[in-house]
Protein backbone atom coordinates (compact mmCIF):
# COMPACT_ATOMS: atom_id res chain seq x y z
CA UNK A 1 0.00 0.00 0.00
CA UNK A 2 2.58 2.32 0.89
CA UNK A 3 3.62 2.35 -2.63
CA UNK A 4 0.54 3.33 -3.37
CA UNK A 5 0.41 5.84 -1.30
CA UNK A 6 3.27 7.31 -3.06
CA UNK A 7 1.75 7.71 -6.09
CA UNK A 8 -2.23 8.01 -7.14
CA UNK A 9 -4.20 5.40 -8.36
CA UNK A 10 -7.05 3.61 -10.84
CA UNK A 11 -9.39 0.12 -13.29
CA UNK A 12 -11.59 -1.00 -15.34
CA UNK A 13 -11.62 3.11 -16.81
CA UNK A 14 -13.79 12.84 -19.34
CA UNK A 15 -13.33 16.78 -20.14
CA UNK A 16 -11.60 17.22 -23.35
CA UNK A 17 -9.21 14.23 -21.98
CA UNK A 18 -10.59 11.22 -21.10
CA UNK A 19 -11.01 10.13 -17.47
CA UNK A 20 -7.95 9.17 -16.37
CA UNK A 21 -6.91 6.09 -14.12
CA UNK A 22 -3.90 5.04 -12.66
CA UNK A 23 -3.74 0.81 -12.06
CA UNK A 24 -1.17 -1.24 -10.07
CA UNK A 25 -0.76 -4.47 -10.39
CA UNK A 26 -0.04 -6.37 -7.18
CA UNK A 27 1.72 -9.89 -6.35
CA UNK A 28 0.14 -10.89 -3.28
CA UNK A 29 1.63 -14.55 -1.93
CA UNK A 30 -1.17 -17.31 -0.87
CA UNK A 31 -0.75 -17.24 2.60
CA UNK A 32 -0.82 -13.43 2.91
CA UNK A 33 -3.92 -12.70 0.90
CA UNK A 34 -6.50 -12.74 3.74
CA UNK A 35 -4.31 -10.32 5.74
CA UNK A 36 -4.14 -8.26 2.22
CA UNK A 37 -7.47 -8.20 1.59
CA UNK A 38 -8.71 -7.28 5.35
CA UNK A 39 -5.85 -4.33 5.47
CA UNK A 40 -7.13 -3.16 2.17
CA UNK A 41 -10.79 -3.21 2.07
CA UNK A 42 -11.40 -2.38 6.06
CA UNK A 43 -8.51 0.01 6.08
CA UNK A 44 -6.50 1.97 3.73
CA UNK A 45 -10.03 1.74 1.65
CA UNK A 46 -11.32 4.97 3.92
CA UNK A 47 -8.75 6.67 2.73
CA UNK A 48 -9.80 6.61 -1.33
CA UNK A 49 -13.56 7.06 0.25
CA UNK A 50 -12.19 10.29 1.95
CA UNK A 51 -10.63 11.79 -1.31
CA UNK A 52 -13.51 10.86 -3.10
CA UNK A 53 -15.85 12.72 -0.71
CA UNK A 54 -13.58 15.78 -1.40
CA UNK A 55 -13.59 15.57 -5.35
CA UNK A 56 -10.38 14.42 -5.61
CA UNK A 57 -10.93 10.88 -7.47
CA UNK A 58 -14.27 9.53 -8.73
CA UNK A 59 -13.64 5.72 -7.63
CA UNK A 60 -11.04 3.71 -5.77
CA UNK A 61 -11.22 -0.57 -6.91
CA UNK A 62 -9.44 -4.08 -5.97
CA UNK A 63 -9.53 -6.65 -8.21
CA UNK A 64 -8.37 -10.07 -7.92
CA UNK A 65 -7.23 -12.51 -11.03
CA UNK A 66 -9.59 -15.31 -11.36
CA UNK A 67 -6.85 -18.09 -11.49
CA UNK A 68 -3.20 -17.98 -12.11
CA UNK A 69 -0.72 -17.75 -14.93
CA UNK A 70 2.41 -18.85 -13.29
CA UNK A 71 4.02 -19.24 -9.78
CA UNK A 72 6.70 -16.00 -10.73
CA UNK A 73 6.39 -13.71 -8.27
CA UNK A 74 6.38 -11.42 -11.52
CA UNK A 75 2.67 -12.16 -12.16
CA UNK A 76 0.35 -9.99 -10.46
CA UNK A 77 -2.95 -11.38 -9.18
CA UNK A 78 -4.32 -8.27 -7.86
CA UNK A 79 -4.95 -4.61 -9.38
CA UNK A 80 -5.82 -1.44 -7.86
CA UNK A 81 -7.78 1.02 -10.22
CA UNK A 82 -8.24 4.77 -8.79
CA UNK A 83 -9.68 6.66 -11.22
CA UNK A 84 -9.62 10.64 -11.98
CA UNK A 85 -12.48 12.68 -13.67
CA UNK A 86 -9.35 14.87 -15.80
CA UNK A 87 -5.96 15.28 -16.13
CA UNK A 88 -5.33 17.85 -14.47
CA UNK A 89 -6.16 16.32 -11.12
CA UNK A 90 -2.44 14.27 -11.02
CA UNK A 91 -1.42 17.58 -10.38
CA UNK A 92 -2.85 18.29 -7.07
CA UNK A 93 -1.18 17.76 -3.49
CA UNK A 94 -1.30 14.08 -2.75
CA UNK A 95 -4.45 12.38 -2.56
CA UNK A 96 -3.49 9.55 -0.05
CA UNK A 97 -1.05 11.76 2.75
CA UNK A 98 -3.38 14.20 2.57
CA UNK A 99 -6.39 12.29 3.90
CA UNK A 100 -4.49 9.98 6.41
CA UNK A 101 -6.47 11.33 8.93
CA UNK A 102 -9.30 8.77 8.12
CA UNK A 103 -7.39 6.04 9.81
CA UNK A 104 -8.66 7.48 12.49
CA UNK A 105 -6.36 6.31 15.63
CA UNK A 106 -4.99 2.94 13.23
CA UNK A 107 -1.08 3.38 12.81
CA UNK A 108 0.25 3.15 8.79
CA UNK A 109 2.65 0.83 10.02
CA UNK A 110 0.57 -1.64 11.80
CA UNK A 111 -1.61 -1.98 8.32
CA UNK A 112 1.02 -2.03 5.90
CA UNK A 113 0.82 -4.44 2.97
CA UNK A 114 4.30 -3.37 1.18
CA UNK A 115 6.24 -5.66 3.21
CA UNK A 116 4.61 -8.90 1.82
CA UNK A 117 3.89 -8.07 -1.48
CA UNK A 118 4.97 -7.16 -4.53
CA UNK A 119 3.98 -4.04 -7.20
CA UNK A 120 4.92 -5.71 -10.75
CA UNK A 121 4.29 -2.75 -12.93
CA UNK A 122 2.12 0.10 -12.95
CA UNK A 123 -0.23 1.96 -15.57
CA UNK A 124 -1.61 5.19 -16.27
CA UNK A 125 -4.66 4.69 -18.76
CA UNK A 126 -7.02 6.73 -20.41
CA UNK A 127 -10.89 5.74 -21.38
CA UNK A 128 -11.49 6.07 -24.69
CA UNK A 129 -14.92 5.33 -24.78
CA UNK A 130 -17.62 2.76 -23.24
CA UNK A 131 -20.86 1.03 -22.04
CA UNK A 132 -21.25 1.67 -18.09
CA UNK A 133 -23.05 -0.99 -16.67
CA UNK A 134 -23.03 -3.32 -12.77
CA UNK A 135 -19.99 -6.10 -13.30
CA UNK A 136 -18.77 -8.39 -10.71
CA UNK A 137 -16.08 -9.72 -13.37
CA UNK A 138 -14.18 -8.05 -15.95
CA UNK A 139 -12.51 -9.83 -18.92
CA UNK A 140 -9.36 -7.55 -19.65
CA UNK A 141 -7.82 -7.98 -23.21
CA UNK A 142 -4.81 -6.62 -23.58
CA UNK A 143 -3.21 -5.58 -27.20
CA UNK A 144 -0.56 -4.15 -28.89
CA UNK A 145 -1.96 -3.14 -32.29
CA UNK A 146 -0.14 -2.05 -35.32
CA UNK A 147 -2.13 1.01 -35.50
CA UNK A 148 -3.15 2.38 -32.16
CA UNK A 149 -5.79 4.80 -34.09
CA UNK A 150 -7.28 2.43 -35.86
CA UNK A 151 -8.03 0.00 -33.39
CA UNK A 152 -9.88 2.36 -30.92
CA UNK A 153 -11.99 4.00 -33.83
CA UNK A 154 -13.33 0.00 -34.83
CA UNK A 155 -14.00 -0.96 -31.78
CA UNK A 156 -16.09 2.52 -30.72
CA UNK A 157 -17.66 2.64 -34.49
CA UNK A 158 -18.05 -1.30 -35.17
CA UNK A 159 -17.59 -3.19 -32.16
CA UNK A 160 -19.31 -0.76 -29.17
CA UNK A 161 -23.13 -0.90 -31.24
CA UNK A 162 -22.43 -4.55 -31.27
CA UNK A 163 -21.98 -4.96 -27.58
CA UNK A 164 -24.35 -2.29 -26.94
CA UNK A 165 -27.09 -4.53 -28.53
CA UNK A 166 -26.04 -7.24 -26.66
CA UNK A 167 -26.19 -6.03 -23.26
CA UNK A 168 -29.39 -4.76 -24.10
CA UNK A 169 -30.82 -7.56 -25.23
CA UNK A 170 -29.07 -9.92 -22.47
CA UNK A 171 -26.34 -11.81 -23.74
CA UNK A 172 -24.96 -12.10 -20.50
CA UNK A 173 -22.24 -8.82 -20.95
CA UNK A 174 -22.92 -6.26 -19.01
CA UNK A 175 -20.36 -3.18 -19.46
CA UNK A 176 -17.97 -2.95 -21.75
CA UNK A 177 -15.37 -0.28 -22.35
CA UNK A 178 -11.68 0.50 -24.42
CA UNK A 179 -8.63 2.23 -22.84
CA UNK A 180 -5.80 3.43 -23.92
CA UNK A 181 -2.03 3.75 -22.21
CA UNK A 182 -0.80 7.47 -21.04
CA UNK A 183 2.58 6.14 -19.74
CA UNK A 184 4.35 3.90 -20.21
CA UNK A 185 4.74 3.59 -24.13
CA UNK A 186 7.36 2.28 -26.37
CA UNK A 187 7.56 -1.32 -28.46
CA UNK A 188 8.98 -2.92 -25.15
CA UNK A 189 6.04 -2.74 -23.26
CA UNK A 190 3.46 -4.63 -22.14
CA UNK A 191 0.37 -3.47 -23.97
CA UNK A 192 -0.74 -0.01 -25.61
CA UNK A 193 -4.03 -0.36 -25.05
CA UNK A 194 -7.31 -3.04 -23.42
CA UNK A 195 -10.89 -3.43 -23.82
CA UNK A 196 -12.81 -4.95 -20.81
CA UNK A 197 -15.78 -6.81 -20.95
CA UNK A 198 -18.45 -7.05 -17.96
CA UNK A 199 -20.29 -9.55 -16.65
CA UNK A 200 -22.18 -10.77 -13.30
CA UNK A 201 -21.64 -14.54 -13.30
CA UNK A 202 -18.00 -16.09 -13.84
CA UNK A 203 -20.07 -18.30 -16.43
CA UNK A 204 -20.79 -15.79 -18.16
CA UNK A 205 -17.20 -14.43 -19.13
CA UNK A 206 -15.72 -18.12 -19.29
CA UNK A 207 -19.10 -18.50 -21.92
CA UNK A 208 -17.80 -15.40 -23.71
CA UNK A 209 -14.37 -16.80 -23.85
CA UNK A 210 -15.25 -20.58 -24.57
CA UNK A 211 -13.95 -20.97 -28.21
CA UNK A 212 -16.91 -22.33 -30.95
CA UNK A 213 -16.58 -23.65 -34.28
CA UNK A 214 -17.00 -21.71 -37.23
CA UNK A 215 -20.24 -23.48 -38.15
CA UNK A 216 -21.65 -24.01 -34.91
CA UNK A 217 -25.49 -22.45 -34.61
CA UNK A 218 -24.69 -19.71 -31.60
CA UNK A 219 -22.60 -18.16 -34.75
CA UNK A 220 -24.36 -18.85 -37.61
CA UNK A 221 -27.27 -17.57 -36.44
CA UNK A 222 -25.80 -14.41 -35.21
CA UNK A 223 -26.32 -12.29 -38.31
CA UNK A 224 -24.91 -9.25 -36.48
CA UNK A 225 -21.73 -10.57 -35.13
CA UNK A 226 -21.27 -12.00 -38.86
CA UNK A 227 -22.25 -8.11 -40.48
CA UNK A 228 -19.62 -6.55 -37.95
CA UNK A 229 -16.99 -9.32 -39.00
CA UNK A 230 -17.31 -8.70 -42.41
CA UNK A 231 -16.52 -4.56 -42.39
CA UNK A 232 -13.90 -5.48 -39.70
CA UNK A 233 -9.71 -4.88 -40.43
CA UNK A 234 -8.76 -6.28 -37.27
CA UNK A 235 -6.88 -9.50 -38.41
CA UNK A 236 -5.13 -6.11 -40.11
CA UNK A 237 -4.92 -3.92 -37.51
CA UNK A 238 -4.03 -6.61 -34.96
CA UNK A 239 -2.47 -9.47 -36.45
CA UNK A 240 -1.29 -11.57 -33.78
CA UNK A 241 -4.41 -11.38 -31.47
CA UNK A 242 -4.57 -9.84 -27.99
CA UNK A 243 -1.38 -10.40 -25.51
CA UNK A 244 -3.89 -11.59 -22.83
CA UNK A 245 -7.45 -12.34 -22.00
CA UNK A 246 -7.45 -11.92 -18.05
CA UNK A 247 -10.58 -12.63 -15.77
CA UNK A 248 -10.51 -10.33 -12.44
CA UNK A 249 -12.88 -10.39 -9.78
CA UNK A 250 -14.26 -7.65 -7.79
CA UNK A 251 -13.14 -7.18 -4.39
CA UNK A 252 -14.34 -3.78 -3.45
CA UNK A 253 -15.09 -0.65 -5.26
CA UNK A 254 -15.57 2.57 -3.83
CA UNK A 255 -17.34 5.50 -5.99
Amino acid sequence: MKKLVLMFALLFVATSFAQISYLQYRYVPAEHEEKFIERETKHWSKIAKAAIAKGQMTSWSLWRKVGVLNSSDTSPNYVFVNSYAKLDQLDAPAVWEGNMDALGDVKPADIETGSFTTTTFDYYVQREDGIDGEHKYAVVNYAKPVDLGAFIEENKTLWKPLHATGIKTGDGMTAWSINSVVYPRGNQDRFSVFTVDGFNKLSDAMEYLRYQSPDSSANTADNAWTAVLSKSKMSEILPDGFEYSIIYERVMTLK
